[in-house]
């Protein structure tokens, strides 16, 4: 059975990786692990602040909640640590078969630092990854605003 990995920390918002892994897992009968990586200084990661971070983990924790729902087979983890350290001991420890994790911010850029990081998780894991741009449409103020 697949065994597909979505991993996110206050850096690295999740929600168009965790998207793509729900729709198919629920297509080939697949697991979902999602996988929330804190530091211990959360508040103080450039570029986010706490709420940013809380917010995002809500709504990605939404996103599971409904995709049990539909049955689809998901689990979430927590880890403290390094963010790329994490998510390939879980890769590795787990016996994950497809990472699914975003390959660029909401603007289209990732940062050197992000980068390094991606870089250390595709050099660190043995399984397939796929690569998830994020929607165009897809911005932090995304869901505000009057009802249609």
């Amino acid at each position: 059975m697949e065994r597909i990995l979505v991993g996110t920390s206050p850096r690295q918002g999740a929600s168009s990786a965790l998207t793509r892994a729900i729709s198919l897992a629920k297509r080939i009968k697949a697991t979902v692990h999602v996988l929330f990586v804190t530091t211990p200084a959360e508040g103080e990661v450039p570029g986010t602040t706490a709420g940013t971070a809380t917010e995002e983990r809500r709504r990605l924790r939404l996103m599971v909640q409904q995709a049990q729902e539909e049955g689809v087979g998901i689990q979430c983890f927590m880890a403290e640590g390094d963010y790329a350290e994490e998510v390939i001991r879980f890769a590795r420890d787990r016996k994950i078969t497809l990472l699914v994790t975003a390959a660029v911010d909401g603007d289209g850029r990732i940062s050197e630092q992000d980068s390094q990081a991606q870089k250390r998780i595709l050099h660190g894991i043995s399984c397939r990854v796929e690569l998830v741009s994020p929607r165009r449409e897809e911005t932090p103020t995304q869901g505000k605003g009057s009802a249609t």
